[in-house]
């Protein structure tokens, strides 16, 4: 499996974007293509990886809530 950083293009503002896959969150995911979400320069896109860990589909997000969940 390919491990270690990524490189992409940001569909957004064209930069180039190195991020690390988190390996250890994957190994845990039981259907693919598994949804990354990647911060970059104030906008968020998510990634999908594909069970080698290789960028399966990219979309950016229009808009970012997040939420806590309560124990």
């Amino acid at each position: 499996m390919a491990e270690g950083l990524k490189w992409m293009q940001c569909p957004v503002c064209k930069e180039s974007i190195y991020w690390e896959i988190p390996t250890e969150e994957l190994k845990q995911v039981k259907r693919f293509p598994a949804p990354v979400v990647v911060n970059h320069n104030g906008h968020y896109l998510i990634c999908y990886l594909d069970s080698h860990y290789q960028l399966a589909d990219t979309e950016i997000a229009i808009a970012n809530v997040e939420g806590k969940a309560k124990k």
